[in-house]
């Protein structure tokens, strides 16, 4: 008698043998089809075009997230805390003038420049902008659509006016259009070469002006429609009578 691992009782060595040569084979995952273009509609196409898929997703949602993360940061300690930062005022023989808004001006001699204490209301409106950018890309997320989504990254950088933000979010910007260009062309955001059945939908305008223009017939200059070849010109009812025939001149007299 042998014991099987489980513990669930002693058993035969004909039954263990059974067990192991005889089980049937673990039935195999099936791999997922593939995509079907050739029943895809021109619509559903441009829907794959131009639509945010799970990655982008995930992407679009972290840099909205950093984005509300990063207007905190810039602007939220220099409104508690009275901070000296780097002012627009120009110094004049190492001599820093006032200015509205800015308290506490000093002349840095390493810089030479003029730091100085700006206002709380001085950084509202970076802040608003910022929190207004980071979230238009979660709304463009949820709307599911690249371009709308590159254009809010890419905004959203500008508007820190820091290049080490403008780098990333234009970098995510650019990748999304870049994949929304192979997915028009390969039929995937990750494919390098056109996938089986893939044909790129026509332009949105030809599409638009082919449902609303009516069908247009050739018409000829005789007034067929249907082939636009000339017919031949009908007879004339009006009567012309004959112009008589000319006289000879006579001969000179010799």
């Amino acid at each position: 008698m042998i014991t099987l691992d489980d513990g669930s009782g002693p058993t035969s060595a004909w039954h263990r043998l059974s067990q192991t040569f005889l089980r049937p084979p673990p039935q195999k995952t099936q791999p997922q089809p593939e995509v079907d273009f050739s029943r895809m509609s021109d619509e559903e196409k441009k829907a794959r075009i131009v639509g945010v898929d799970p990655t982008e997703r995930k992407v679009g949602i972290v840099a909205s997230v950093l984005g509300v993360a990063l207007a905190l940061y810039a602007n939220v300690p220099y409104m508690v805390s009275k901070v000296s930062v780097l002012t627009t005022v120009k110094p004049k023989h190492k001599v820093c003038g006032t200015a509205a808004g800015i308290t506490d001006l000093h002349y840095v001699a390493s810089t030479k420049s003029c730091d100085g204490i700006y206002a709380s209301s001085h950084y509202v409106l970076p802040l608003v902008i910022s929190l207004v950018l980071a979230a238009a890309i979660y709304v463009t997320v949820r709307i599911r659509r690249r371009a709308p989504l590159a254009f809010t990254m890419v905004m959203t950088g500008l508007a820190f006016g820091s290049l080490l933000v403008l780098l990333p979010y234009g970098f995510a910007g650019g990748w999304i259009m870049f994949r929304a260009w192979r997915t028009q062309k390969y039929g995937a955001p990750t494919a390098k070469a056109p996938l089986t059945g893939w044909t790129p939908p026509p332009p949105r305008g030809s599409m638009r002006r082919a449902k609303s223009a009516p069908p247009r017939t050739r018409k000829g200059k005789g007034g067929d429609t249907a082939t636009g070849t000339r017919k031949p010109p009908s007879a004339n009812k009006r009567y012309t009578p004959k112009s008589p025939p000319k006289k000879k001149a006579p001969p000179p007299a010799s």
